[in-house]
């Protein structure tokens, strides 16, 4: 007779694969779901990392763009700090390597004039920075070098996301005229979207008109330098003729240290706040791969043995081995695809939080999307596993025969028991290291959160009011502004107290200056970072704002004005170290060397310290001013942020706020009003994000880990229900079955151990950096983890052992 078509033959295959899968539900839905969270899982992580780390830059030849950086590294420092305008004219005047070069400074800028005031960021850059990117105005035109020329008309290049939400992309907005802190600007062009460098905010680019001081400047350090390398050149040649230029410019300056370069790819400063992140996203997925394809080997061996003797008989009835291999090739691939399906559903659903992970200021281009690339090759993979797996029993048949395969299911089977057993303790062994980093992870936020931040931050609104350095260039019209705005906030109904500061705790992790003793001799060059100094200016009230309390001497008051003794409060971290067992009240201090003409501060206060630059870093040394005193001192250092204690909700004052600041100057922009806890949601985020990835990857480790040790127990006891019914009907006792199935799981879960705790001691050595007052090696973190893992065991053989015992040796007996 002629076979049937080979359409006809599929609809066969598929309708009893169907009918296989249906009568084996518990394999078919536990190998379902193992599938599904493995590709769910990996389709998503690495849709992100292919988005964020393998797209291309939206620039022409993105990968020879770079940036050049201070290297401080000699002198104790980082190796990475923005350049100073002078050594950024050095290194293009002596660099032969790259085709272009070009420099840029954010600034801040009041935006005024057309609705309601605004607060945006800008960037002062040379006008050939668009050139140097490859980049083009989607409207007008970028910057002209005689944009930069003495007497030149102030123009801006404004970005494309400011043109459509500030002015609704308007077409004529091109040659019209925009108020920025009180000068008139013509605007010049729009720029695509997708540039976001260097600060992810800014939405306005104009000349930086450089002046011949500014280009001498070599001790401010704030520029941004990017460069175009030559075709040809490579980054390590770059990285090679630019050490060679500091090696020449410390030796024509007889610099005690040298100052390095750093050149890097525009790419890695781009993607740098993604790294860390990834690196959690890229091992946990790496670490669930293999523990969902162990676990799904584990269920196909155990599944396909029980089929052994079926797949024999149909073999010796005429079913030749293509014939049965084919049959399980389309039972996995039923299954795969089930897999696939929901694997993709799951994807889709956690994307949303792993977009979280990914830093703002990424091009539009860089954003994560569900990539198919990954999923076809995380299918791809699974499925190989499974098709692998699944066709083995149809060898073992095939091979050995009828005979062969009945003989062995009326004994004790063994085959494959070690394989299963392997797999099982692989999976919980990487589960511990799973576990154990989650809770290395989980005691360091905890850790940090009872570390306390030296203040109290319940109730503290916080507003930005950065005054325009057009506007209020005298120290008295800033003196003016403050009082009056202090005036107005501290009446309104619900504030306890009010004050100013430049940068309150948490907000700018920098500020720091050169801080010399009077009476002690000038720091040697090669020590110079250990008499660097957190520096901070406020206004009276701002400790009892902040509830720090007052350990010596007095906080700021009426009497500390301009004209009167000099005055700054002190931390205690500062009053010990440079003053160790003395009084330091009454002891003077300068900003910079000292010397004959250094204008001496005298210290009036000690307060306590207050963790400035982060939860988890120590406190530094702080010095405080008094803003009254402040002078001609540069906008760095004006008060620019409104500290706000209330009495009820911090956000229902935010609109009363924004009036009475408006009381004062109509045209001042009121920005980034938020509470101390938005300020300490966003320091605590990196933290809560990577706890909660590793915490998810080892639950999920654990569930899985769980299913595989209880599908090795129940089909073990399936193949032993035979001698445990002999053995009861012999006089064994339920209990006695009980602990034998259980002595089996614990055997397990002690090699997984060992293994485990092995891998995870090297594995959570990686996560030193991240940990706070924890050691990687942890006794109670890894003693918790074996708790965990002994009940998750004790929990899988619960079904197995009760199965086991609830067997009636008649009725196997009768079988027999």
């Amino acid at each position: 007779m002629r076979g049937p078509g080979w359409l006809e033959a599929i609809v066969q295959d598929l309708r009893f694969g169907a009918r296989m899968l249906r009568h084996s539900t518990g394999f078919t839905v536990t190998t379902v779901l193992l599938l599904a969270l493995g590709i769910g899982a990996n389709t998503a992580i690495f849709s992100v990392i292919s988005s964020v780390f393998l797209r291309p830059l939206p620039f022409a030849n993105a990968d020879r763009l770079v940036l050049f950086w201070e290297d401080f590294t000699a002198a104790g420092g980082p190796a990475r700090v923005e350049a100073s305008l002078g050594d950024y004219s050095e290194w293009k005047a002596r660099s032969r390597s790259v085709a272009d070069m070009a420099v840029m400074t954010t600034a801040t800028y009041s935006l005024t004039g057309s609705g309601e005031p605004e607060k945006v960021s800008g960037v002062r850059t040379t006008s050939n920075l668009f050139d140097v990117l490859g980049m083009r105005a989607i409207a007008g035109r970028t910057l002209l070098p005689a944009d930069e020329a003495a007497g030149a008309s102030p123009v801006v290049v404004i970005s494309e996301r400011f043109w459509r939400t500030r002015f609704g992309a308007d077409a004529n907005l091109v040659g019209r005229e925009l108020t920025l802190n009180g000068a008139r600007y013509t605007v010049a062009g729009v720029i695509a979207a997708d540039f976001l460098f260097p600060n992810p905010t800014a939405v306005l680019w104009m000349p930086a008109h450089l002046s011949p001081t500014e280009l001498a400047d070599r001790f401010n350090f704030y520029a941004y330098v990017i460069a175009r390398l030559k075709p040809g050149i490579s980054l390590a040649q770059a990285q090679s003729e630019m050490t060679a230029v500091a090696t020449q410019l410390a030796a024509e300056r007889h610099a005690p240290t040298r100052i390095g370069i750093t050149v890097a790819t525009l790419r890695e400063h781009v993607t740098r706040d993604a790294t860390r992140p990834t690196l959690l996203l890229v091992a946990g997925a790496f670490l669930i791969l293999l523990i969902t394809c162990a676990n799904v080997a584990g269920l196909l061996l155990a599944h396909g043995t029980n089929r052994r003797g079926e797949l024999a008989v149909r073999n010796v009835l005429g079913a030749g081995g293509r014939r049965l291999v084919r049959q399980l090739l389309t039972e996995s691939v039923m299954l795969a695809g089930g897999g696939a399906a929901l694997g993709v559903g799951l994807a889709t659903l956690t994307f949303g939080y792993l977009r979280r992970l990914v830093p703002p200021g990424l091009p539009a281009n860089l954003q994560p999307e569900l990539d198919v690339r990954v999923l076809a090759f995380t299918v791809a993979v699974t499925a190989l596993v499974v098709l692998t797996i699944g066709t083995l029993p149809t060898l073992v048949a095939v091979r050995f025969g009828l005979d062969a395969v009945l003989r062995s299911s009326s004994r004790r089977v063994t085959g494959h028991t070690w394989s299963r057993h392997v797999l099982v303790v692989g999976e919980l062994a990487l589960t511990v290291v799973l576990l154990a980093s989650a809770g290395l992870l989980l005691r360091s936020y905890a850790n940090v959160l009872a570390a306390g931040a030296g203040f109290n931050p319940e109730n503290l609104l916080l507003a930005e009011t950065t005054l325009s350095p057009a506007r209020y260039a005298s120290p008295e019209r800033r003196a003016a502004f403050y009082d009056a705005v202090l005036d107005r906030v501290r009446a309104l109904p619900g504030v306890h107290s009010a004050a100013y500061v430049n940068f309150p705790p948490l907000v700018f992790k920098g500020g720091r200056t050169l801080i010399s003793l009077e009476g002690q001799p000038p720091p040697p060059p090669s020590e110079l970072s250990r008499y660097i100094t957190s520096d901070r200016v406020a206004t009276a009230g701002y400790f009892s704002t902040l509830e720090v309390p007052i350990v010596q001497g007095r906080e700021f008051d009426r009497r500390d004005v301009a004209g009167s003794q000099l005055v700054a409060i002190i931390n205690e971290k500062m009053a010990r170290a440079r003053w160790p067992g003395e009084n330091p009240i009454g002891r003077r201090l300068t900003v910079g060397p000292g010397g004959a003409t250094a204008r001496w501060t005298t210290v009036v206060g000690v307060v306590a310290d207050i963790r400035q630059m982060g939860l988890d870093i120590p406190p530094e040394a702080e010095v405080y001013f008094p803003a009254s005193q402040l002078g001609t001192a540069g906008p760095f250092l004006w008060p620019q942020s409104l500290v706000i204690r209330t009495t009820g909700n911090p956000s229902d004052l935010t609109a009363a706020v924004r009036k009475a600041v408006w009381s004062v100057d109509p045209e001042q922009p009121v920005a980034n009003v938020r509470t101390m806890g938005d300020v300490f949601d966003a320091e605590l985020l990196a933290r809560n994000t990577q706890l909660t990835l590793v915490s998810a990857f080892a639950l999920l480790a654990l569930a899985i880990a769980v299913v595989g040790l209880y599908g090795l127990l129940a089909y073990g006891v399936s193949q032993r229900v035979r001698d445990i019914g002999v053995r009861m009907a012999l006089g064994a006792r339920r209990a006695t079955v009980v602990t034998a199935i259980t002595r089996q799981s614990l055997l397990l879960v002690g090699a997984a151990l060992a293994i485990g705790f092995a891998g995870a001691f090297a594995s959570t050595q990686l996560l030193r950096s991240w940990l706070f007052d924890v050691s990687p090696g942890d006794p109670l973190t890894f003693a918790i983890t074996a708790v965990v893992l002994l009940i998750a065991a004790m929990v899988a053989c619960i079904v197995p052992g009760m199965r086991a015992a609830s067997i009636e040796p008649a009725v196997i007996l009768r079988a027999d």
